[in-house]
């Protein structure tokens, strides 16, 4: 094997591996003929073959290019075109098998503290992005709470977030097949009821060992702020912090994905002016109770209600200021013991005069990911 030019830990100005851009490896990524092609056959053979070998739920095939990652063989998906079977280099572990010029193995995976969440968001333009994870007290764990931001198609981008029953290898596999179906569906449907219905016969489908509630959003840029279609799946409601600090809930009840053939999943559509905020969570946020062993026992849950009292006092905050604030007013209300994880999610549309900052994970979020 021809060594590759540059050390595997160095790294580009955005950040990521510097080994992903060399010469060498891409002119032969370009001479293979693949990026851009459907599945074939034999690669669907190799990767059945991995799996039945690996007894692993789920095998691929990727081709690691210098920002994208092209999906060649995905057996557990609908093969839903070329756009549709990509996805930016930073947004899966498969780059880390290039970057380690060897294999990427993780011994343990329900003892990796590594999970599916993205490490970084990716910007969107005209929109302040952020995210957090809050894992459970004293736990490291395969999670089942992850987020996702990603374009679609043209000027459309979609958020999603999901919690997935229980955590470990169990958990893991239903996010990735979530995840990636996600991805592949929204790009031909800008409906979120319609991607989430397609989510669920994929999980009835493959006989996923758990169940999962989410919220989907599909959204694009306008000349007066940002306006889409939002989409609730057992999930808790989404919430809006207009730019005058009132708060709102978006969205009708719909149900949890992964149990039941016929659901019930309807669009909501929504706008957001200059200065307000859309938050997402997991209902580690919503449902937070006091340390059982801590000062206040019998303090009361910290619920929607509560919430909804936080992200209104953090008027005029940014997204990332945000979620920090929120993550804090957790973390006083339970003393540092959190009884689920909680996930949270902020997109905002900058006040007039005001640029959006990078899309931003505190660093909390990215220890955990």
């Amino acid at each position: 094997m021809r060594a590759l030019r540059q050390r595997p830990d160095e790294t580009r100005a955005a950040g990521s591996p510097m080994v992903l851009s060399d010469l060498a490896r891409l002119a032969a990524l370009a001479a293979s003929g693949l990026i851009g092609t459907g599945p074939e056959r034999v690669f669907d053979d190799l990767t059945g073959l991995a799996a039945s070998v690996t007894g692993c739920a789920i095998s691929a095939i990727t081709l690691v290019g210098e920002t994208r990652t092209y999906w060649k063989s995905v057996p557990h998906l609908p093969y839903g075109g070329v756009e549709a079977w990509q996805n930016a280099v930073g947004d899966s572990f498969c780059y880390f098998a290039v970057t380690g010029n060897g294999p990427f193995v993780v011994q343990d995976a329900e003892a990796d503290p590594r999970s599916l969440l993205p490490p970084l968001l990716r910007p969107v333009p005209g929109l302040d992005a952020a995210a957090r994870y809050l894992p459970v007290a004293g736990e490291i764990d395969v999670i089942g709470d992850f987020y996702d931001l990603f374009q679609d198609r043209g000027r459309w981008w979609t958020a999603v977030m999901e919690d997935v029953a229980g955590k470990g290898t169990e958990a893991a596999k239903v996010t990735a097949l979530a995840r990636y179906t996600l991805r592949a569906d929204a790009v031909e449907h800008l409906s979120p009821a319609v991607v989430l219905g397609r989510l669920t016969s994929a999980m009835l489908a493959q006989r996923a060992a758990r169940y999962l509630t989410a919220v989907q959003v599909t959204f694009r840029a306008t000349a007066g702020g940002l306006t889409g279609r939002l989409c609730l799946a057992g999930h808790p409601p989404a919430l809006i912090r207009r730019a005058d600090g009132r708060v709102q809930q978006v969205g009708v009840s719909g149900t949890l994905l992964g149990v039941f053939d016929d659901v019930y999943l309807v669009d909501v559509r929504f706008r957001l002016s200059p200065g307000d905020l859309m938050l997402h969570y997991t209902d580690g946020a919503c449902e937070a109770r006091p340390d059982p062993d801590g000062p206040a026992p019998d303090r009361p849950m910290f619920d929607e209600a509560a919430l909804a009292r936080t992200l209104a006092a953090s008027r005029d905050l940014d997204a990332a200021a945000t979620v920090q604030h929120i993550a804090t007013t957790l973390d006083a209300h339970h003393g540092g013991w959190t009884s689920d994880d909680t996930a949270l999610l902020a997109l905002r549309v900058p006040p007039p005069g005001r640029t959006a900052p990078p899309a931003a994970v505190a660093p909390a979020a990215r220890e955990a990911s």
